[in-house]
């Protein structure tokens, strides 16, 4: 088995949580912000999110990207790389 290179797995991930972190950022703050204010007002809560659950959300964001990397990069020994090992790792419904 296949050792797991930690630097590329933390590099990976980073880039991974840059990634979600722009289209969180598109998806929620420039098509959705109206629609997610009126949402929160409905509730009886703040329109805008705070500078702290802003925060939050970039730090999870990141996280998970680190996951999403090093969960690819523990599946890759097992069922071999690129998008076929998705794929076979998927469970299959009928």
């Amino acid at each position: 088995m296949a050792k797991i290179n930690w630097n590329r797995v933390l590099l990976g991930g980073l880039l991974a949580g840059l990634i979600l972190n722009i289209i969180d950022y598109v998806v929620n703050d420039l098509i959705l912000q109206e629609r997610w204010a009126a949402a929160m007002k409905a509730l009886g809560r703040p329109a805008t999110m705070t500078g702290i659950q802003i925060v939050a959300f970039v730090v999870v964001d990141f996280l998970l990207g680190i996951l999403m990397i090093w969960l690819y990069s523990a599946i890759r020994p097992r069922y071999g790389a690129g998008p076929s090992a998705c794929l076979r790792f998927a469970p299959v419904t009928r």
